[in-house]
C-alpha cells in the first residue's frame, strides 16, 4: 500500500465517522468540555512550525507505535508559507523519526509523522482527551484546545502533566455550547459541504466557493459549520468513551 493511501485511509475513516452523524436521530446529546492549555514542550516540532512559518496544525490521529514512538496524523495549513520548505523542516527535526507528506497544489498538507515519544505527547496520546487544534503563542509556548467529556478528565491529564514536571497553564475551561443535535440549517449545509467534497482530501469545494453555493457569506458559513463540526465531535467522542481503548 502507498503512503499516499495509508493517508488518505485515514482521513476517510475520519469523515466517514462524520457522515454517520450527520444522519438525523444519530448525534447523542452528551455534554463536552472544551479546556485551552498552555504547554511549554522541549521537544515539540508543532512550536517550530507554527512559530517559523505561522502554519496551523490540526492533529487527526495519534497513537503509541512502540519503540518509544508516537504516530501522528497531522493537517498542516501552511497559510502563505512553502509548504515544501515546512514538510523539509520537519525532516530535520531531530524529534522526528520520519515523515510521510501529502503536499498538494492548493490546500493543507496531511502529514503521517513518527515522532519520538516526549512525556505530554505520550500522557495526551494516554488520555481521554482529544486534540482539536495546536497553535503556537507568542511567548514560544503551545496553546492546546482540547475536547473531554468531562471536567474531571481534564483536570487529570492536567495533573498528570504536571506530575511529569511540565509547565501547564489552564487558559480556559467551558462546557461546549450548543449541545443536543444538529438545527435543520447545520444539517443543510454540514450535509452539501460533505456532498461536495468540503471534507475530502484535498477539498473538492473551496470555504468560498460552498458560501457562494449557499448564498451566504463565507463568516456565516463558517460559523454554521464550526458548531454544526462541534456536534458531530460531541456525539462521535462521547461514543469512544464507551468503546474498549
Amino acid at each position: 500500500m502507498t503512503r499516499r493511501r495509508r493517508a488518505l485511509q485515514a482521513l476517510e475513516r475520519r469523515d466517514e465517522t462524520r457522515a454517520w452523524y450527520l444522519s438525523p436521530g444519530t448525534l447523542a446529546g452528551a455534554a463536552m468540555i472544551e479546556s485551552v492549555l498552555r504547554v511549554r514542550l522541549p521537544c515539540s516540532w508543532v512550536t517550530q512550525i507554527t512559530g517559523k512559518f505561522g502554519a496551523t496544525v490540526t492533529l487527526v490521529e495519534q497513537k503509541p507505535l512502540g519503540d518509544g514512538l508516537l504516530q501522528s496524523l497531522v493537517e498542516i495549513d501552511p497559510g502563505t508559507s512553502d509548504p515544501n520548505a515546512i514538510v523539509e523542516d520537519l525532516r530535520g527535526n531531530p524529534y522526528i523519526a520520519d515523515v510521510e507528506a501529502i503536499v498538494p497544489p492548493k490546500g493543507k498538507t496531511l502529514a503521517n509523522l513518527k515522532v519520538r515519544e516526549c512525556n505530554a505527547c505520550k500522557t495526551l496520546a494516554e488520555s481521554e482527551c482529544f486534540l482539536t487544534e495546536a497553535t503556537a503563542t507568542e511567548d514560544g509556548g503551545l496553546e492546546w484546545r482540547i475536547l473531554a467529556p468531562k471536567r474531571t478528565t481534564i483536570e487529570a491529564l492536567v495533573k498528570d502533566l504536571r506530575g511529569r514536571g511540565l509547565e501547564i497553564e489552564v487558559a480556559a475551561v467551558k462546557p461546549v455550547k450548543p449541545g443536543g443535535v444538529l438545527t435543520d440549517r447545520q444539517e443543510q449545509v454540514l450535509s452539501i459541504a460533505y456532498k461536495l467534497g468540503f471534507f475530502e482530501f484535498p477539498k473538492k469545494v473551496s470555504l468560498t466557493g460552498l458560501a457562494k453555493k449557499l448564498g451566504v457569506s463565507k463568516s456565516t458559513l463558517s460559523e454554521i459549520l464550526r458548531a454544526g463540526e462541534a456536534k458531530v465531535l460531541h456525539a462521535y467522542f462521547h461514543g469512544l468513551m464507551g468503546r474498549p481503548r
